[in-house]
């Protein structure tokens, strides 16, 4: 049996945000997958620094972090870019102009805006899903970013999202935006995503698409799921993203990990 390439998105898709765990069915199932032979990925908008220590616990193969920008396979750094700063400087200079927040999320770390926690719900899931001091830091402000992979930006009272959004196209030789909700936004590279990471591992293996099998649930998994030969929505997915699945799985919550890869035979 040949090889194949199992990527899984993190949020709703391996781990559940109503739980705040992940199901054991999915962590059972995938371990399985990986005694059979496969090679299993987290393949995820997160930053390195985001993870769980129950996810890190799987053991996956690789885990391709912030859009397809930090790809660890194996142990190995096999691939990392980050926002230039002259393009991560004019990006938080619009923010200003247009009283828009968010993060600059990094390897180690993340970087906010000011320390208006309640600001945003965004603000509030990073702050129980990590663990984090409910005031941060003052090292944490965006003054203190070195650099960054990816930023996520959000509007509130007062916010101009139109306004940002058409400063931010004229950085679109530079970056790219992926809408999330109405009002929260994630900017990255261009040129990567969640399909170039999932491509970058089929090439490290040498191994075709046809080989690989993506799991995902919203809009930002939609480059992984059509650069795999076998894209798989999950049940609770956007619809959007089950519109151009090849299968369509049970919710994150009802083993839908684990009825995918029996589907597919991998376990």
């Amino acid at each position: 049996m040949s090889v194949k390439l199992i990527f899984v998105d993190v949020d709703d898709t391996l781990y559940s945000k109503r739980t705040r765990h992940v199901p054991d069915s999915a962590r059972k199932a995938l371990q399985e997958a990986q005694k059979n032979g496969h090679k299993i990925f987290v393949n995820t908008g997160r930053p390195l620094a985001y993870f769980e220590q129950e996810i890190l616990d799987i053991g996956f193969d690789g885990m391709i972090c912030s859009n397809g920008v930090y790809i660890l396979i194996e142990g190995s750094l096999v691939y990392h870019k980050t926002v230039p700063k002259d393009v991560q400087k004019a990006v938080m200079d619009a923010c200003v102009r247009h009283h828009i927040f968010g993060t600059l999320e990094g390897e180690k770390c993340s970087y906010f805006r000011n320390h208006d926690v309640d600001f945003h719900p965004h603000y509030g899931f990073m702050i129980q899903a990590f663990d984090l001091a409910p005031e941060m830091p003052h090292e944490f402000s965006w003054n203190h970013a070195d650099s960054c992979e990816k930023m996520i930006v959000f509007s509130g009272e007062g916010s101009d999202m139109p306004g940002f959004l058409k400063e931010l196209d004229q950085l679109s030789d530079v970056v790219d935006y992926i809408r999330i909700t109405d009002d929260q936004y994630e900017i990255l590279l261009k040129g990567h995503s969640k399909g170039t990471g999932l491509l970058k591992a089929s090439q490290y293996y040498h191994t075709s698409t046809d080989n690989c099998y993506a799991f995902g649930d919203s809009n930002n998994d939609t480059e992984m799921i059509k650069a795999a030969g076998h894209g798989i929505a999950m049940g609770n997915a956007c619809d959007e993203l089950k519109s151009i699945a090849d299968y369509v799985t049970t919710d994150v919550d009802e083993d839908g990990i684990m009825n995918a890869l029996k589907h597919f035979k991998l376990i």
